[in-house]
């Protein structure tokens, strides 16, 4: 079944404030970028000196997280928001977004592309696809089977197989993706495999990138998906996505780089990740923009009046209403 989205309606007001937040600043993803990495580096540095298995758990969650907001930056890129120079936008991301975390960046750019054109269109959004696969495209009956099935069974990696097929399917050896980007990936992974050979860091390598991006990558991303548009399948653009608000550690490691904005990034994907907490602002002044999704707290609510990720998840839109 095709889907057409109602679309959005701003004032005139509203889209003049808007359209300044559009331009682009490479310096901004220099620094986020740059952060994200010295994060990653600093704290294999801290578990090395530490030598505890207590440390070793904190820092694999932030070095997944930072291959959560390599997602998100790849997502910058896949807008051209990453930087403004064509060619650099697209190899700084394949060279140190994407490939270190076995994305393709043709294949998620085209995967992106349908999903925006084609928002809960169940025949051409790649997502509705995989949150029908999973159960998530329409609000839950039973918050008790949810948390089972998506938040229990996530925790224990129930999921990773699948991701482990799916990344392979989709991203490493698709037909769609050009062979100048297949060969410098393969030549990229054969130069790290190989340096940790001669230089003896092989089991850092397995112990700080292969073991996080197989279990907290995992189970980070997969939350961070669900919360953006699960259970939100009908027929307005503005109930559609939903904002994600929360104590600064779970935006730190569920949304980094303004993920958690991503209703604002639907109506707006020309904006960079930077200025969308500013035009989140500016669209609190129109009162249909008030009244979408809006959560604070993943699992339960930090403001009385809003709804937790969970919970909206497990509540249709009428019920919301009503409410």
């Amino acid at each position: 079944m095709t889907n057409k989205l109602e679309k959005a309606v701003f004032s005139k007001e509203i889209r003049k404030e808007l359209k300044p937040l559009i331009k682009k600043n490479n310096y901004r993803n220099v620094i986020a970028l740059s952060f994200d990495w010295f994060v990653i580096f600093s704290s294999i540095l801290v578990s090395l000196i530490f030598d505890n298995i207590l440390v070793y758990i904190v820092v694999i969650i932030l070095i997944g997280s930072r291959m959560r907001a390599f997602d998100n930056l790849m997502h910058e890129a896949c807008h051209r928001s990453l930087f403004t120079n064509k060619f650099w936008n697209k190899w700084i991301a394949c060279l140190f977004v994407a490939f270190p975390v076995f994305t393709s960046y043709t294949a998620y750019c085209n995967s992106h592309f349908k999903h925006h054109r084609n928002l809960w269109d169940e025949e051409n959004d790649p997502d509705t696809k995989r949150y029908r696969l999973v159960g998530l495209d329409k609000p839950q009956k039973s918050t008790k089977t949810f948390v089972k099935n998506h938040i229990v069974k996530v925790l224990l990696l129930f999921h990773v197989p699948k991701y482990i097929i799916g990344t392979i399917s989709a991203n490493l050896y698709t037909k769609e993706v050009p062979k100048s980007e297949i060969w410098v990936r393969n030549i990229f992974w054969i130069t790290i495999i190989t340096l940790s050979v001669i230089f003896n860091f092989w089991l850092y390598l397995i112990l700080y990138w292969l073991i996080p991006i197989l279990t907290t990558f995992q189970i980070i991303r997969y939350w961070a998906e669900m919360a953006e548009h699960s259970g939100l399948n009908n027929d307005s653009e503005l109930t559609a996505s939903r904002n994600t608000f929360g104590m600064p550690w779970t935006i730190f490691i569920f949304h980094p780089h303004h993920d958690n904005y991503h209703l604002v990034h639907h109506l707006f994907p020309a904006i960079p990740h930077y200025n969308l907490k500013k035009a989140h602002e500016i669209l609190m002044k129109d009162g249909a923009y008030r009244n979408a999704h809006h959560c604070t707290g993943f699992f339960k609510t930090t403001l009385p009046g809003f709804y937790s990720v969970v919970k909206d998840i497990c509540t249709p839109n009428y019920e919301r209403k009503e409410n």
